[in-house]
Parts: structure tokens; C-alpha cells; sequence
């Protein structure tokens, strides 16, 4: 008989800002956003069965990836113009 702590729920993270989107679009909600990290934001989903296959599909969805190049696209005219506020710092 096994217990209930014995029986660990599998997870998939992802850094990639991205792919944690196309999980929800997918209509997978994320558990949580882990910060342990402090430099990078690391999506944490329960894993399912497909997970790989969907992971996959991300990488292979030509709209997906044209709208990804064209959002980075938009950001480096937006920064280039104005960079980003730091925040605690008074211009």
C-alpha cells in the first residue's frame, strides 16, 4: 500500500515565456510561477500524457512562430525609442 506522500505529483516547467502560453491555449493552467531563480520566471504545469507531442506542435506552428518574431520585433522598436523604466531609479 503505498501513502500519500510516497505519491508525488509529476510537473513540467518551463522558462520560456512562450511555450507557457501555448500550454494555456492548449488548456493547460498553470500550478504556479516559481521565482527561486531570480533572474528568470520558471512556469510550472502539471505534466500530462502529450506533453512532448504538444511541446513539439509549439515549435512547428508556423502562425505561432510568426506571431512570436513579430511580437519581438514590435518590442526592439519600443525599447530602441524609449528603453524601460527601472524601477526604484528617478529619471
Amino acid at each position: 500500500m503505498k501513502r500519500e506522500n510516497d505519491e508525488k505529483q509529476k510537473e513540467y516547467s518551463t522558462t520560456n515565456f512562450h511555450i507557457g502560453s501555448w500550454l494555456i491555449m492548449n488548456g493547460h493552467k498553470p500550478l504556479r510561477a516559481d521565482w527561486s531563480d531570480r533572474e528568470r520566471c520558471e512556469f510550472v504545469f502539471e505534466d500530462f500524457e502529450g506533453r512532448e507531442e504538444l511541446v513539439n506542435a509549439f515549435f512547428s506552428d508556423e502562425t505561432t512562430q510568426k506571431k512570436i518574431t513579430a511580437d519581438q520585433e514590435l518590442k526592439q522598436l519600443m525599447y530602441a525609442n524609449r528603453p524601460p523604466r527601472v524601477y526604484g531609479r528617478h529619471n
